[in-house]
């Protein structure tokens, strides 16, 4: 693969992209279209349809199979009816269940995972784009997952959140599941006083028991495909979210103890402000944004060399962040002020769509702090221009501009294009061409290109990424894990299902990595099969197989073990491995129970051990004698007294290296946090830190509050 040819490939398609989207798959079959009806009376949101007025929307039923015989009637039929007034839209499910004592709900957690229990789900096309999506997923208990579909299913966002309503209860024929949803969550398009406002709609069922996903289309409709949502109409009068509004937040650090050169008692205070000129375009301000509401598990062992991505949770960036997706991360906002002492000191932020034209306008103002006591302190500036064109019935082209200017080691710039063009179906194409400048690495070799083909379903995936990156690509905002390289990266994902008694399921996962670099010298050639048999609904073999031949290091490791009840909160996991990892022999074990104690009380207990023995000097693994050993406990109590109120203590212990362990925890960590989400995005944490820090333990008292007006 030579630079030129990748080049001038990449340049001609993209020159091709409006005769492409020619090609897209009609986004039409509007015939089972949902008209709602308005309420003036209130609905209590406890999981009961009691009011009378639920029977004056039309009932929704019949519904199909998206998954395990496509397109037939579901087995266990649901029920839907559909209610709206000037603030908030409802949807009643009513999941019938011929056998109600087996229907499953482990998670009281939001923002849990919920496939392998009971859950159904609400997902809106705000725009009628035919492209993006809001999703809202809960199960019978009344958990409240959501974030957002993109480009037609082709990826999925977990970083933002809503602000909504549901409960569920469990009969003796099925359950029931209330929702709620403001329609201050979203921007849509203005129209006309007196008329109505149509929203793409899907509605979506999973059984835990028989794996069965079904939906409300009579064709059973991959309920991804935004595309292809049917619509929801008669929304007259509604009002979305206030034209403004403000969260100021006040935080505290106190020092228990603490090492000489850090502060005792450190206040600290921000906010994020908010400016809708239109229905469907947004200015968002921030001063001092932190990350006090981020939970993240701490213990993930990585068997691999690259630096893993966090997601972004800062509410200023989360807006926006869909129309970031790409091939190559152009822009990664988890970038600006990345290290636990780097501040954002301000930002802004211009986003919005009118016609088919999405866009976003970022600058942010931060420095960059090593925190270890130096002067090796930089102020730095960061913008980005994001524009996304919508091109016949569901593709996309878009333009990005980064830059990034700091005033002690120089600037950066990049630029490029890139697209998304569905050809049909589940089938698309992305290409993308990116060049950087900079006066530390200069302009030359630092072109990046990348062109995909992609195919998706329920039951599989499959995509190939080709990709030329120049030795001198830089671009310190996105995301490019290794320069200087050309190669390939394939992937293929099946889920049969055979429907014997004893393999119900199997899960097939095979990843194919080439790359060489541009003197054309291969650097890695990396391969990895996955097997999961599922030998009943509730129990899994699991095993693996990696070869990977790195930088020199032919690393081969075998992984094998088993999953019992494969669910987030009510599984037992273990797992041991063993092989070549980096230059040395690897040896490992890993297991993990998460259990449910009551309908509050969630427990989480996991732990690894590796060991790498004779591991050359060359190694990023050979530490000071050749041997390496890592391992980590980790334990967590979280009681959730109702969906907003929590508490939550974490104890965790090991000694891991940086590269096993993204968190890097060398001694003892321990967390007390009490969390409570008083009202709608405003919330309070007090927390109790004692954690290694600089060699030593510290011991903190922190507090936030926030208040949204």
């Amino acid at each position: 693969m030579k630079p030129s040819t990748c080049a001038w490939g990449a340049a001609l398609f993209v020159a091709c992209l409006p005769a492409l989207a020619l090609a897209d798959s009609p986004a039409d079959k509007q015939h089972y279209n949902y008209k709602a009806t308005f309420t003036s009376e209130p609905i209590k949101i406890d999981g009961k349809p009691d009011e009378a007025v639920w029977l004056t929307a039309p009932e929704v039923s019949g519904w199909h199979l998206t998954r395990i015989d496509y397109g037939n009637p579901a087995r266990d039929d649901t029920k839907v009816r559909i209610l709206y007034d000037k603030h908030n839209l409802y949807v009643l499910f009513y999941c019938l269940d011929k056998d109600a004592s087996k229907i499953t709900a482990y998670s009281v957690q939001n923002e849990s995972f919920l496939h392998q229990e009971d859950n159904v789900t609400v997902m809106l096309d705000t725009y009628k784009d035919h492209r993006n999506a809001y999703y809202f997923w809960t199960n019978p208990l009344g958990v409240r997952t959501d974030g957002r579909i993109v480009a037609d299913g082709e990826a999925f966002t977990t970083s933002w959140a809503g602000e909504w309503e549901t409960m569920g209860s469990v009969t003796k024929d099925g359950w029931y599941s209330e929702v709620r949803i403001p329609f201050a969550n979203f921007q849509f398009p203005d129209v006309p006083e007196g008329e109505e406002v149509t929203f793409g709609l899907m509605l979506d069922r999973e059984q835990a028991r028989t794996q069965e996903w079904s939906n409300w289309t009579p064709d059973g409709v991959n309920s991804a495909k935004v595309s292809r949502f049917p619509h929801l109409e008669g929304l007259k009068g509604i009002e979305g979210r206030r034209k403004w509004g403000i969260t100021p937040y006040v935080a505290t650090d106190i020092a228990l103890q603490t090492t000489a050169d850090r502060k005792v008692f450190k206040p600290n205070f921000g906010f994020d402000a908010r400016v809708d000129p239109t229905s469907n375009l947004a200015l968002k301000l921030t001063v001092n944004p932190d990350f006090s509401d981020v939970e993240a598990d701490q213990d993930r062992l990585l068997l691999d060399t690259e630096e893993p991505l966090l997601p972004e949770r800062r509410p200023f960036f989360v807006e926006s962040e869909h129309l970031f997706l790409a091939p190559i991360k152009i822009f990664t906002s988890r970038r600006i002020a990345m290290r636990p002492h780097d501040q954002v000191l301000g930002g802004a932020q211009f986003t919005g769509k009118v016609g088919g034209l999405g866009f976003s306008l970022l600058d942010v103002q931060h420095r960059d702090d090593p925190g270890d006591g130096s002067n090796d302190r930089e102020n730095l500036n960061s913008g980005v221009l994001r524009l996304q064109q919508d091109i016949g019935k569901r593709s996309a082209i878009n333009l990005v501009a980064v830059s990034r200017n700091g005033d002690k080691y120089g600037w950066f710039r990049t630029t490029g294009l890139d697209a998304n063009i569905h050809i049909w179906e589940e089938l698309f194409i992305q290409a993308q061409i990116l060049k950087s400048w900079s006066d530390v690495a200069g302009h030359k070799n630092s072109e990046a290109y990348k062109l995909a083909i992609h195919r998706f379903d329920t039951n599989s995936e499959f995509w190939i990424h080709l990709e030329d990156i120049g030795a001198r690509y830089a671009n310190p905002l996105g995301y490019t894990p290794v320069l200087d390289k050309q190669g390939y990266n394939t992937h293929l994902y099946l889920t049969p299902f055979p429907k014997l008694r004893f393999l119900p399921q199997i899960n097939l996962t095979w990843d194919s990595l080439w790359r060489r670099n541009h003197e054309h010298v291969r650097t890695r050639l990396r391969n990895r099969v996955n097997v999961q048999p599922y030998l009943n609904h509730n129990f899994a073999l699991y095993a693996d197989y990696v070869y990977d031949d790195n930088e020199g290091f032919k690393d081969r490791i075998a992984t094998g073990g088993f999953i019992l009840f494969p669910n987030d909160w009510q599984s037992l996991t273990l797992t041991a491995f063993t092989g070549n990892f980096l230059g040395g022999p690897t040896r490992g074990i890993n297991a993990a129970i998460n259990l449910k104690m009551g309908h509050r009380l969630q427990a989480k207990f996991s732990g690894f051990y590796t060991e790498s023995k004779d591991v050359p000097e060359n190694s990023e693994l050979f530490g000071t004698s050749g041997t390496g050993h890592s391992w980590s406990g980790y334990a967590q109590l979280r009681y959730q007294f109702n969906p907003n109120l929590y508490t939550r203590v974490t104890f965790q212990q090991g000694a891991v290296s940086e590269l096993a362990d993204y968190s890097n925890v060398k001694g003892t960590l321990l967390d007390a946090v009490f969390g409570w989400h008083y009202r709608e995005w405003s919330d309070l944490f007090l927390v109790y830190s004692d954690q290694p820090f600089n060699g030593s333990q510290e011991r903190r008292i922190l507090s936030k509050i926030s208040f949204t007006y």
